[in-house]
């Protein structure tokens, strides 16, 4: 079962954009993508969640691929749009799986909706901007965009709007050529797939079909405050991250399983941004499928 394009109309009429993997009655996880990314983003793993008996549903965030832009939106209001997809398609309880820049949006779900989550799975996660050494060992496309969307946000999103549109706006690669020089071998190892690849391409370039505002606008939600604490989660919480990481650094990975109460976290020294997310796909959906 794939469903690449699907969509629901929202109480407040926006449409929001959804894709579904694996089989229809299987264990149901909501997907988090990461940024700039959308719905297509877990394609490369269809045939594992099939396997594994899962129904993976992963939703465009406002502005991105298929949903709507919603002006002036805070990075907690998406789970009012996750509650309505949940409840469209009669999940009365789901898993959370957010990886990268969708970490936050799974960790919202779990402190503001945990009587409907069975699990929240935190994946090379993105941690607050002003948690210790938040950018240490980052690439330094990423600190800078991160630094400035916490002192200058109307600078940090012009900034990203540009490099939005001048390295993910052709749909020619993965990430910039200047961040993936820097990739540990594992993460080369990793994309050297090119099914991988052009899965990973695809999903950028559906994440901009509407132009790179909601893009920019998403960036800046990670350098503000969340609108949620994380010694407010109590739902169970699993996260795993790669030491080699320099796209989210793994100190960021350290700091959430130190503050999410009974976080528990999996580190691995030898794996990065892409290669942990992809080559360890059984192992996390396995936290969910239990």
């Amino acid at each position: 079962m794939d469903r690449l394009n699907q969509k629901i109309r929202l109480r407040d009429g926006r449409n929001l954009g959804f894709a579904e993997y694996g089989i229809p009655k299987g264990i149901p996880i909501v997907y988090f993508h990461g940024w700039p990314s959308s719905r297509l983003e877990p394609y490369a793993g269809r045939d594992i969640c099939a396997k594994m008996g899962v129904r993976l549903i992963a939703p465009d965030r406002p502005g991105f691929g298929l949903s709507d832009f919603q002006p002036r939106r805070t990075m907690v209001d998406f789970t009012n749009d996750v509650l309505e997809l949940a409840d469209n398609l009669d999940l009365q309880r789901f898993a959370a799986l957010g990886v990268s820049g969708g970490g936050p949006y799974a960790a919202a779900c779990a402190a503001r909706i945990p009587g409907r989550m069975t699990a929240t799975l935190l994946v090379c996660s993105v941690a607050p901007a002003n948690s210790p050494e938040a950018t240490k060992g980052m690439v330094a496309v990423n600190r800078w965009l991160l630094t400035m969307a916490c002192q200058t946000p109307r600078l940090a999103q012009c900034v990203a709007s540009i490099c939005l549109w001048s390295i993910w706006g052709k749909g020619q690669q993965v990430i910039p050529a200047q961040i993936e020089r820097r990739l540990p071998p594992a993460d080369k190892q990793t994309l050297a797939s090119p099914q991988l690849r052009e899965a990973l391409t695809a999903s950028s370039v559906e994440a901009l079909r509407r132009g790179v505002r909601a893009a920019a606008a998403d960036g800046l939600l990670y350098g503000r405050p969340w609108g949620f604490l994380l010694e407010e989660i109590r739902a169970p919480v699993h996260l795993w991250h790669g030491e080699l990481d320099v796209v989210v650094p793994s100190a960021m990975g350290h700091y959430l399983a130190r503050t999410i109460p009974g976080c528990r976290a999996r580190f691995y020294p030898q794996d990065g941004h892409f290669s942990l997310p992809f080559t360890r796909l059984p192992e996390i959906l396995s936290a969910a499928t239990a």
